[in-house]
């Protein structure tokens, strides 16, 4: 649904360019809920084959660890981005802040 919104600002974004910025926004937000939505259905759905079927649980166990593996890695690298732009905006802020001060 967010990917769908993404492309119903982007196509209005044309006749108001400055909804640009929200519609790539909205765009990369749903592209990341997609690839966690595919990623918890497949490891979900491989998790159902380890009850259902019988002789192939560890290669079934192992593909859904594998998407697993693959949503918390997403996951990881989102908090370390994160984590990096509060880091720069502090310093920003401080460097501003002693700048203005010794105006």
């Amino acid at each position: 649904i967010v990917l769908i919104s993404g492309v119903i600002i982007l196509i209005s974004a044309f006749a108001e360019p400055q909804r640009f910025s929200e519609a790539i926004n909205t765009l990369i937000q749903g592209i990341f809920f997609l690839l966690i939505g595919i990623w918890t259905r497949n490891a979900g759905s491989a998790f159902k084959q380890i009850v259902t079927t019988t002789g192939t649980d560890i290669e079934n166990l192992m593909g859904a660890l594998g998407e697993l593996r693959k949503l918390y890695t997403l996951q990881y690298w989102l908090v370390i981005l994160v984590l990096v732009f509060i880091v720069v905006a502090l310093i920003s802020g401080i460097i501003l802040g002693l700048i203005a001060a010794g105006s």
